[in-house]
């Protein structure tokens, strides 16, 4: 082998050494050039996750900080012992809760067989009062009658007329609990989505259970309110009732009218007859006065024979015309004692004032009153004076 050839295999040899090393360090610096990728890429990722977590934990803070303020209201809820608390208490719940433009909580009036509104948010002042429900009427009604939640998407416009036009929800639902009507929660809202509609029903469910709890509470201050015998309101309860009407009629300006009742020559009764049938005699009286007064009327027993009433939304010759009616109709009822030797006929003489007329003073409307019942005692008994003021002379 010549020199040449041997330097050009070596050279070759060398060249080719060379160009292995070359590739080796290239797929080399492939490798590490995709490692380095994927490094990048798993680093972006974790800041990614990192940053989702962070946002996870900050959400799952403000859930639960609103779960614990929820419970926390809902154990306030069902510690109150008065409709009006539980009726704020709720509105307070859905406010904090509910994107609701218009939140209306109505409380069932057995006796009126009406829903009023006790709570609200969104709706005018002046308003709120007169929107009342009869069971059936509107959606609010139709929640009440069926004891199932109405919504606006759940009847055809068709089937149900809103009777107010300030006034037209996208949900009711029932105060339902036992079966037994409490009230309706009504509430007008863009959008709610199935976990409000399930918060808003256990908020309902919770409300109707605060509301049944006041039952019980009721009977024993029920017993605290009225009078034994009669089983009218007591004269405490008569003028709390009165001092809240008054201040009442001077937002929304109307007159109320206070009648007090003094029978004549009960005890001359008593003489004749015993206390017993006394009794019998006021607690049949307390029976025909409750009968003939409205419902929306408050009747209690001022006192040994004495009644008072007072009547809202009534103005003083109107109640004058009210009581003498009542007069009249005691000579319809037949008070015969049986045995009696003889029968007492029974009367009454009353006095009149009423708000604004006379005063704005609770106090001063029942003295008032009273002082006109003992001009119609002057004026001969059996009849009905209204409160005049007097003129001083000069």
């Amino acid at each position: 082998m010549s020199s040449g050839t041997y330097i050009t295999i070596v050279l070759g040899v060398i060249i080719a050494t060379l160009v292995l090393f070359l590739l080796i360090a290239l797929m080399g610096f492939r490798k590490t050039r995709g490692r380095l990728k994927q490094t990048d890429i798993l680093n972006d990722e974790l800041e990614r996750h990192k940053k989702e977590n962070t946002r996870l934990r900050a959400e799952l803070k403000r859930l639960n900080s609103m779960t614990n303020l929820f419970f926390a209201s809902m154990i306030r809820l069902t510690a109150r012992l008065n409709p009006i608390e539980i009726a704020n208490e709720t509105r307070g719940l859905l406010v904090n809760y509910l994107d609701a433009k218009k939140i209306a909580i109505f409380i069932y009036d057995e006796k009126g067989k009406r829903l009023n509104i006790i709570a609200q948010h969104g709706l005018n002042e002046n308003w709120a009062p007169r929107i009342i429900y009869k069971l059936g009427e509107g959606k609010v009604g139709k929640a009440a009658a069926t004891h199932f939640p109405v919504s606006r998407s759940e009847i055809s416009s068709g089937n149900i007329k809103e009777p107010y036009p300030v006034f037209d929800p996208d949900i009711c639902y029932p105060l339902i609990y036992q079966d037994r009507l409490y009230g309706v929660i009504a509430i007008s809202v863009d959008k709610i989505s199935e976990r409000e509609k399930n918060l808003l029903g256990v908020v309902a469910m919770m409300t109707a259970v605060a509301l049944n709890n006041t039952r019980s509470f009721e009977s024993v201050q029920i017993s605290a309110l009225t009078d034994p015998l009669t089983r009218l309101y007591n004269i405490a309860y008569f003028k709390d009732r009165l001092q809240e009407e008054i201040k009442r009629a001077q937002k929304f300006q109307y007159s109320i009218s206070i009648i007090i009742i003094d029978l004549d020559n009960f005890k001359d009764y008593n003489d004749t007859f015993g206390h017993h049938a006394g009794d019998q005699l006021l607690i049949k009286l307390a029976q025909i006065f409750r009968h003939h007064f409205d419902e929306t009327d408050i009747v209690a027993r001022y006192g040994g024979d004495e009644f008072i009433v007072m009547c809202s939304e009534i103005k003083k010759h109107d109640a004058v015309r009210i009581a003498g009616n009542l007069l009249q109709d005691l000579q319809m009822y037949d008070f015969t004692r049986e045995g009696a030797k003889q029968q007492l006929p029974i009367t009454f003489s009353a006095g009149v004032s009423s708000y604004p007329d006379d005063s704005s003073n609770y106090a001063d409307l029942i003295k008032m009153a009273d002082e006109a019942l003992y001009e119609a005692k002057r004026a001969g008994k059996n009849n009905v004076r209204a409160y005049k003021h007097r003129i001083e002379k000069i």
